[in-house]
């Protein structure tokens, strides 16, 4: 089982040299599901949300993605406070519902917002009673569960951009004592793989790189997941200006994040 985690596509901001590798490195890799964790577009307008609808559909393959802080309509302020993923929804709803894929279950969350009460709107926040419900599903015992949103609960270890999400840490404290045993998010700009553990659990905490001219501390990237026989290899690609190169996070249980191999 295979699933290719991309985030931070920013249609309008792409680098298109990194978009056209990746297109090319994700048909090679053949994967069995592709989640993106949020920011598809710059400043959410219609033509960046087309083409980044272009670029999903030309993969061709099983695809769950989350709203991000920049998929809201940055310049129309009435629709960001109204109906800020009126947008998004139009063009990517038929790719919002959770991805089941062998015993493989993979569910969204969406942590933007088009307005809030702080300086930094960008930031992400969680609706705990949302999270709950998804957490609550009925998926089996035998299933692998993971969870997309954009903004990651805990800040990442290292990563340049330190993230402050609203509810965060009671999130990650759900998410620990739940049945999900992976977080796959993005906003950081950063690949990197981390195990969070709280007094109730523990996680695997999944960041991808972005695909953008927007780098902070590392290359154009994206990552893959490979699970086989209980066990779950994250690598990212790290894109050397003509190709994406493999670069492995570390290997862990799927389903028990504290076994790392």
């Amino acid at each position: 089982m295979r699933i290719v985690q991309l985030a931070d596509l920013h249609f309008g901001a792409e680098n298109p040299r990194a978009m056209d590798a990746a297109a090319a490195q994700i048909a090679d890799l053949e994967p069995d599901v592709i989640v993106v964790s949020g920011d598809m577009t710059q400043r959410g307008k219609h033509d960046e949300f087309e083409a980044a609808r272009n670029w999903i559909d030309a993969l061709d393959r099983p695809t769950l993605i989350v709203p991000g802080n920049h998929d809201t309509p940055l310049l129309n302020l009435v629709s960001r406070a109204s109906s800020p993923f009126q947008r998004h929804h139009g063009y990517f709803e038929g790719h919002s519902a959770p991805q089941c894929v062998g015993d493989i279950r993979i569910d969204g969350l969406n942590t933007a917002r088009g307005w809030q009460v702080r300086s930094n709107w960008a930031e992400g926040s969680v609706r705990l009673a949302h999270l709950e419900d998804i957490l609550d599903e009925d998926a089996g015992d035998d299933t692998i569960r993971m969870l997309a949103c954009h903004h990651p609960f805990r800040s990442p270890r290292d990563a340049p951009l330190r993230t402050r999400t609203r509810r965060g840490a009671a999130a990650s404290e759900l998410l620990a004592a739940s049945p999900v045993s992976v977080l796959l998010t993005g906003h950081v700009h950063t690949p990197h793989a981390e195990l969070i553990t709280e007094a109730t659990g523990s996680y695997l905490a999944i960041t991808a790189g972005t695909l953008s001219t927007r780098l902070r501390s590392a290359p154009a990237a994206f990552n893959s997941l490979d699970i086989s026989d209980g066990a779950l290899r994250v690598n990212t690609h790290d894109f050397d200006g003509t190709d994406f190169q493999p670069r492995r996070l570390g290997m862990w249980s799927a389903n028990e994040p504290r076994r790392q191999f």
